[in-house]
């Protein structure tokens, strides 16, 4: 056996492979920046979303307990008239509520939320109810209607026609 000249082969150094470049990041650093940015948008799309809700949770959870009540109509009348008052009061504080008073105040409803007063019994419960200790109406279907007139609020404070 020959014994081999190293000078003769056609070795080369060792080459190092380039660097790593931070552009494009592995895929765990993806999640991790999708993680850290959808995290907080969602609790923030939540969180608005509870907010906007609120008034009309708070509204059906007050009616549900008038609903358990065994008051009489004019009992119910003067609670539905409070809770009434409050909601308008929540929606648009800047006008006076407590000057509204007959037809002026069944038109205020309807600029928040129309259908509460189409139905004569009704419009009559909502103006003589709290006033009238004698008066009667079918508490059921008047919570019903009420009911669904506080699930057609508006979402978010707005300002609604004043009347």
């Amino acid at each position: 056996m020959t014994p081999i000249d190293p000078t003769t082969l056609p070795l080369r150094d060792i080459h190092l492979p380039a660097p790593i470049g931070w552009w494009p990041p592995a895929p765990g650093w993806w999640l991790l920046a999708f993680i850290s940015l959808a995290g907080p948008l969602c609790a923030l799309a939540w969180w608005t979303w509870r907010r906007r809700t609120r008034l009309r949770r708070e509204a059906l959870a007050r009616l549900a307990t008038l609903r358990q009540s065994a008051g009489s109509p004019h009992q119910t009348a003067m609670a539905v008239s409070l809770l009434l008052r409050e909601i308008s009061i929540a929606l648009d504080a800047a006008q006076p509520q407590s000057s509204l008073q007959g037809e002026r105040w069944l038109a205020r409803l309807d600029a928040i939320a129309p259908g509460l007063t189409q139905d004569p019994a009704l419009r009559a419960a909502l103006l003589t109810g709290p006033y009238d200790p004698q008066v009667s109406f079918d508490k059921g279907a008047f919570l019903a209607a009420v009911e669904r007139w506080i699930r057609r609020l508006p979402q978010r404070r707005l300002r609604v026609r004043h009347v």
